[in-house]
């Protein structure tokens, strides 16, 4: 009986304090609230993490626009894996890391020219990760990103997170989540575009904005593209959501195109075995300015004029942006060699070790077909 007794003690004890555990980790007291992880590769080959967390033992903050903001700690820590670098912080705050409310992961420029394979191995592991978070890289290092300071307060994880966002109302800006990533590393290509941030003084304050698009070749970052050659970049990739174009048109006028829908049908054929990709650009546009202005209603004519002139600057500059990629940084930023990887195998396995100079040499055959929606309004001569 007394042995009974104790059995049941022992287990009493030990089914309430595995749930006293369970409930101090669901406890978000007890949690780091992570919102932004900027990685950095010293010169000893070790990491240093820079953590921006919500502090929810504080109360919030009211940001000078009078809104309550929850206030923010960073944190910097160092050690020789990124997982056990990040878990490190727990001696510092005594919490436990979560992960699943991250915004944004920042590279810094150390890391984009070395390690990439060692730190996305650790956020595809990582299951609290979610998969759609962005990543972005740095001018310089990440950490100068996170603990950027407008005043006395931190430029927020979240507010990065909304500018990058803004790739599906802006084409200058080239958006990339985790899942993206993984997606290419799972196809056989190791090329990919993230948005390059830099911390920027305007007007007083301090701010972090996207200065372009940072591009990689075999997971070491290449070079920089502008944010102009970006828009074309991802009509490339079939990313453009809305675009604003300007371009000359006949007699000389600036003509300013708003995008208000595209999509990139992209198909792979062989001719003399050679690798042909046909990239059919469909665009749905409104005419959004005319430099000069209108004098009279606009003939069906001049709109003829109009589409042809727009249809040969996008082709232009598209043909430009990628012979720039594939000649110039030898990169498949905008994901071509994912069509061979699914729909020639073979040919991708034979050709895998010289697949920069595959795609080099392959024929692109690009093809745009512009319908522009509307003009605007229409004058009529009342007298």
């Amino acid at each position: 009986m007394r042995k009974a007794t104790v059995v049941l003690v022992v287990l009493i004890i030990a089914v309430f304090g595995f749930n006293e555990k369970e409930i101090y980790k669901k406890d978000i007291r007890n949690r780091l609230v992570i919102q932004g992880i900027g990685i950095d590769l010293e010169k000893d080959d070790s990491y240093t993490v820079t953590l921006q967390t919500i502090d929810t033992n504080a109360q919030s903050a009211t940001s000078a626009e009078g809104a309550s903001q929850p206030p923010i700690k960073t944190y910097k820590v160092s050690g020789d894996t990124i997982y056990t670098t990040i878990k490190s912080v727990t001696e510092i705050e005594g919490k436990i890391p979560l992960y699943s409310q991250n915004r944004i992961i920042i590279l810094g420029k150390s890391i984009t020219e070395e390690k990439m394979d060692d730190v996305i191995d650790f956020f595809v592991r990582d299951v609290e990760n979610s998969a759609s978070i962005y990543i972005a890289a740095a001018e310089n290092s990440a950490s100068e990103i996170l603990e950027a300071k407008n005043g006395e307060e931190y430029v927020s994880a979240r507010s990065i997170e909304t500018g990058i966002k803004a790739c599906e109302y802006d084409a200058r800006i080239f958006g990339t989540q985790l899942y993206e990533l993984i997606s290419r590393y799972n196809s056989g290509s190791k090329d990919f575009a993230l948005p390059m941030l830099s911390v920027a003084e305007k007007g007083g304050k301090t701010g972090v904005e996207i200065i372009g698009t940072a591009i990689f070749n075999n997971t070491r970052f290449r070079e920089y593209m502008s944010k102009d050659d970006t828009v074309y970049l991802n009509f490339l990739s079939d990313k453009v959501y809305n675009a604003a174009i300007s371009f000359i048109g006949q007699n000389d006028k600036k003509i300013s195109l708003n995008v208000v829908d595209s999509k990139t049908e992209r198909k792979l054929k062989f001719e003399n075995g050679k690798p042909t990709f046909k990239i059919n650009v469909k665009i749905k546009a409104d005419i959004a300015e005319i430099n000069g202005g209108v004098s009279q209603t606009m003939t069906k004519e001049d709109m003829e004029k109009i589409k042809a002139s727009a249809e040969q600057y996008i082709y232009k500059q598209i043909t430009e942006t990628r012979k720039l990629l594939y000649e110039q940084y030898e990169s498949d930023a905008c994901g071509y060699v994912r069509l061979l990887y699914i729909l020639k195998p073979s040919f991708y396995r034979e050709n895998e070790k010289n697949i920069d100079s595959v795609m080099r040499d392959s024929i692109y055959e690009v093809d745009i077909d512009l319908k522009i929606r509307r003009v605007g309004h229409e004058f009529i001569e009342m007298f």
